[in-house]
């Protein structure tokens, strides 16, 4: 599909269901190990119809204004999942890269070389308080090593969330999310 085609709300939520799956397996399958990088970002390209400016403004003017009740909700819960795959596709680069660089980490271990996420597994079973102590303190500063990237993708993200949604104000746009007032 082109990026320039604007589909209509239903189409919009059809097409984002498959989106949403894939992008849930991929997830799963790096979480459960099964395998060893991530790949959202291509699944996110294969589906970058979904998150366009104009779309977004389709969502936004064209159906969420005339609508009512379960309907409005409905469609407005599309647009800010519109708005979040914007941030995302410009995000879904680094945070891969983040996440495989997390994935690739090994922590020396009782003269082994350990995938960080199985340091941090292990910390649950390991029966020794001196050798969970050990291991803790190695997988804390390797996962620290990743703060200031993890850093600077949040920032990025509230930047980008800040310019898509219109307002800058994060606990604003919280409060018009869930409809109260948080002051």
């Amino acid at each position: 599909m082109s990026t320039a085609t604007v589909l209509s709300s239903a189409d919009y939520e059809e097409r984002l269901r498959k989106y949403v799956y894939e992008r849930g397996e991929e997830g799963r399958a790096v979480r459960v190990g099964e395998k060893e990088t991530s790949e959202r970002a291509a699944i996110v390209a294969r589906y970058a119809d979904l998150f366009t400016r104009p779309q977004l403004e389709a969502l936004r003017r064209d159906e969420e204004d005339a609508a009512e009740g379960d309907e409005r909700e409905r469609l407005y819960r599309l647009r800010k999942t519109c708005e979040s795959g914007l941030i995302s596709a410009e995000l879904v680069e680094r945070e891969d890269a983040l996440e495989n660089a997390i994935l690739a980490a090994r922590v020396e271990w009782e003269g082994e070389q350990i995938p960080l996420r199985t340091a941090q597994a292990m910390l649950a079973v390991i029966p020794e308080y001196e050798k969970r102590e050990r291991l803790g303190t190695l997988q804390a500063d390797l996962s620290a090593s990743f703060n200031d990237e993890r850093l600077e993708v949040l920032r990025t993200g509230e930047t980008l969330e800040a310019e898509v949604t219109g307002d800058p104000d994060p606990v604003g746009r919280s409060a018009e999310e869930k409809g109260i007032s948080l002051q």
